[in-house]
């Protein structure tokens, strides 16, 4: 189980939190909500259905505490990022480059790879222990999670995906107000 995928779906702005100077607080929050004080036993608390919902209710207060401030964690984001391009204009390095192409060219070669041998080679691919599988497979995950994040990284959000933000803010907001 992959808890940040589970806090993702139950609790998206905790989740977005991760990923900005407020990954503190935002760990802080799921710890306390799930009554434990490690990050190691975070995944054994959300099997139980009553943490999910305990975590639900944090994101609501979360969400609605992030707007009372008018903190905005998506413009955050962007502003990391932006300084991030602005230091690579500044300094002139090519090294976040050179690590996109060689993170997005890993994750298109495993990709490939992958498919070939399941298709061309299924004697060989069946011959693959599942502990051989496991291991390509959180491969070829963590090369994915990164080369989506370096295309995000050279081409930005989408703008759909801020509206579907927002759209998810409002309706937070009309039921926490009894509107909806």
């Amino acid at each position: 189980m992959d808890w940040k995928k589970i806090i993702g779906t139950v609790a998206p702005t905790i989740a977005t939190a991760f990923g900005t100077p407020l990954a503190g607080m935002a760990t802080s929050i799921v710890l306390g909500t799930l009554g434990i004080k490690e990050e190691k036993e975070i995944e054994v608390a959300l099997q139980n259905p009553e943490a999910l919902l305990k975590l639900k209710q944090a994101e609501n207060d979360f969400a609605l505490k992030m707007k009372e401030l008018d903190i905005k964690l998506d413009e955050i984001i962007i502003k990391d990022k932006d300084s991030a391009r602005q230091r690579e204009i500044a300094v002139k390095d090519k090294t976040p480059s050179r690590l996109a192409y060689i993170l997005i060219g890993g994750f298109l070669s495993v990709s490939l790879i992958q498919i070939v041998f399941v298709g061309y080679y299924p004697e060989i691919a069946s011959k693959i222990p599942s502990e051989g599988w496991l291991l390509i497979g959180n491969i070829s995950g963590y090369l994915a999670n990164e080369a989506k994040q370096a295309g995000s990284y050279y081409f930005g959000t989408t703008l759909g995906s801020s509206n579907k933000d927002e759209s998810r803010n409002q309706i937070i907001q009309k039921t926490l107000n009894g509107k909806l």
